[in-house]
Formats: C-alpha cells, structure tokens, sequence
C-alpha cells in the first residue's frame, strides 16, 4: 500500500470536499472545551467510547435529524456518509485499516487539537518521548511493538528489561536520528505532544511515516491519552485499568484533604538549589492536593529562582527538595547515604536552624521518576510527608510497588523518597 502518496490524495480530498461545517469544527473548537470525549474520529456522539451508538447517531446526521460533530467523519475524509458507518463497524470489530485521532499538543492551558491518521493495525513503533512513551507502552504489555528508543530510556533502571535490545535511534527529547529511526521502519513514531516537532515530522511525512504526539505524564491529559492509546493498540480495557489505579488513588487523597482548614507551608525546592517550585505546575498541584499551601505559590514564574532569606522569613512546616538524580535515586537503588548528605545539607544551610521544618525534621526528598506516568504515586510521596497523622494507613512505596507488579510484572526495588515514607 503506497501509505504517503494516499494520504497526500486524500488530504487534497479533503481540501476539496471539507464541509465548511466540519471545517468550523476542527479548526476553531478548543481542546481545553472537549471534556473527556474520546478523540478517535468514529466516536460520532462523542462520549467516552465507540459502539453502536455511534453508528446510529451518523445514520441521523445522514438523515439531518442529528448534528453534525467533530468527530462523526470515521474516516476523515470531509465528508458524512455511508463510509463512515463503515468504518465505525472497523472500528468496533477492530479491524479498521487506518485510524484517526486527536493530539493535544501544547500545555493544558493553550492546547490545540490536530487529527493525525495512522495505518492499523501497529506492529512497530518508535517511542522518542523520553522514558514516558516507553514506560507507558510496557504498562500496556507491549514492549514487543518498540523497535527504537532514545538512549535516556535504555539507561533508565526500571526498563532496562524491557529495552536493553532496543536500538537507540536519539539521545534526548529534541535530538532524533532520522537515518537510523527509518531503518527500523516504524509504523509510527510516538513523541511528546506538549510542543511541535517540525524539524522531523516533515521528513518523516515524507517517508510515509506519522509522527504521532501524546503526554502520558500531564495528569490533565493523562485519561485522554491512555483511551487514545488504548484504541490504536486495540486494549481499551489495559487502559481503563490504568487509569481507575489513578482514580482510585487520587480520589484518597483528595477525600481527605479536599475540605482541609489546616494545610501546613510548604517549600518545595526544584532540582537546582533555591529554584522553588512555583504556580502553574503539576508539583504544585501535589502540594494543593495533598493539602499543603505552597508557600512560592504566588511567584511569576513555574519555577523561580528564590533567595534564602525568604524562605526563611515564610518559615515553612515542610521542606520538600525534588531530585531527578539516577545517581542517588531510582529502581535497584539501596544506598541512602548520597540522601542522607543531600538532607544535612539542606537542614544546614546558613540561616535555616530556626525554620520550623528544620526543627521538627521535615524535611523531605522525593524523586521525579516517581511521578512519570503515574502521577497518584508521586502524590501520595507528597500527601504523605504533608500530612503523615491523615495517611497512617497509607505507604506510597506499597502504592509503587502495586503499580510495578500490576503494569510492569516487576517487584518494587530501589529508593524513591528519603527518609523512608514508612517512618513518616
């Protein structure tokens, strides 16, 4: 099948053939307004999945009883007819040849929805999004499907089982090597979707490959993504589970933090020294969540650079310091001495003995791989250290290790907060 030059006749098609109604509907309609509606065109009356339903509501848009949607045209082709219900029964019997589907590109604030249409069924992907697109095809059992990596994800302790064997074909987030992403002949290459990728996805056009952009670590489109994912790699339900074990855990915390009166302050440190953690950001959200007040809320920035000397005039109750260290952090880690330094260092800094975190020994430090596609675990590190006598029940190790032997088949080991949350 000569995939490019069909898909080049087919979007001069729909150029030519695009009702203007549908046009309205694609360009103009913010993401941030689309709710949780499944973004696989087919899903006609768009809610959550694709059935029959949906076969009915195209047949009312055919008979203009129904209106028109931005996801009625199943097979994208600008035009709602007999084919469409067509290929919703593809869809539904999973057997379609070609899907399309929405990415949400940008941040949650200023997402724009762009349709990209792959070849079914997928067999061979190449997952540059970092760690996250790799952990997150794992989770669903199929590391079989990826053919080609970046080398930051080969080094990642957690999935080194997984792609010790796969090629790497970049070496960070931006730098791709083409040559060697086309020698593996990916059905798709699965990137990051919270910018655009213009230097490679026009090559990759080219080549008849799409460039295919999702955020599995952005909790705002984390449900959004996986039922996207789950659709293309036929496994809808791996991806409700997985994102009931997000539900389920996240619903704990804010059930019993939501109506909080007491929330203590809290510092909470970026990687480098005195960057704070500002608004606007999933890690305030732990603090918010988890019940704290994050004390550089009101910065200008996500992640300001801060003096000493404020901190220490807005005394926090908590000081949290993340790390992305692998050094000192990560699966198969044992040694906490690197932390136990990292803390003293922390509690020592000039002008900090008189700090009421650093005089009640809360101080905390909490590693960002916990977080990666699973945010709940990385909340519940946070929820936990803010407020210990609301979650004695609760260890978020145990919530690691449930999420390890449940998607990835892996018992937990290593370090992923310091000191041990069990001690909290």
């Amino acid at each position: 099948m000569d995939w490019a030059g069909d898909k080049m006749r087919r979007t001069t098609k729909v150029q030519i053939l695009l009702l203007s109604a549908l046009c309205i509907l694609l360009i103009s309609m913010p993401a941030i307004a689309s709710g949780y509606k499944l973004g696989i065109f087919g899903n006609a009356n768009m809610d959550d999945t694709i059935d029959e339903d949906d076969i009915a509501y195209v047949e009312g848009i055919i008979r203009g009883e129904n209106e028109l949607t931005e996801l009625a045209d199943a097979n994208y082709d600008g035009k709602i007819d007999e084919e469409d219900i067509t290929q919703i029964e593809m869809i539904i019997q999973g057997e379609p040849e070609e899907l399309t589907l929405l990415q949400y590109i940008g941040y949650p604030e200023e997402l724009t929805e762009e349709p990209v249409t792959i070849p079914m069924p997928i067999e061979r992907i190449v997952a540059v999004g970092g760690t996250y697109g790799p952990e997150t095809l794992c989770a669903f059992g199929e590391g079989d499907r990826i053919v080609g990596v970046l080398e930051s994800a080969k080094k990642l302790g957690v999935l080194e089982p997984f792609l010790k064997d796969k090629p790497a074909v970049g070496t960070s987030t931006f730098t791709w090597d083409l040559e060697k992403i086309l020698e593996q002949d990916p059905d798709i290459v699965l990137a990051y979707a919270f910018r655009y990728f213009p230097e490679y996805d026009d090559q990759l056009r080219a080549s008849g490959i799409p460039l295919v952009q999702m955020d599995f670590h952005d909790p705002e489109k984390f449900s959004q993504e996986i039922r996207n994912l789950g659709w293309m790699l036929g496994d809808q339900e791996r991806a409700e589970e997985l994102i009931e074990f997000e539900e389920q855990h996240l619903d704990l915390i804010k059930e019993r933090t939501g109506e909080r009166e007491q929330r203590p302050k809290v510092y909470a440190e970026w990687y480098a020294d005195y960057q704070a953690v500002g608004p606007d950001n999933a890690n305030n959200d732990a603090i918010t969540i988890g019940g704290g007040v994050n004390i550089f809320h009101d910065a200008s920035t996500k992640y300001p650079e801060i003096d000493s000397e404020t901190v220490i005039v807005r005394n926090p109750q908590v000081i949290i310091k993340f790390s992305d260290s692998r050094d000192i952090f990560g699966y198969g880690v044992t040694d906490t001495k690197p932390l136990e330094e990292l803390r003293a260092g922390i509690a020592n800094r000039p002008g900090w003995e008189n700090i009421d975190a650093v005089t009640n020994d809360r101080i905390y430090i909490i590693s960002t791989y916990s977080h990666s596609v699973h945010t709940s675990v990385l909340y519940s590190y946070v929820a936990k250290c803010i407020h210990p006598e609301l979650f004695e029940d609760m260890d978020p190790d145990e919530i690691y290790g449930e999420w390890f032997q449940k998607f990835l088949g892996l018992e937990f080991a290593g370090v992923y907060a310091y000191p041990p949350p069990s001690s909290w």
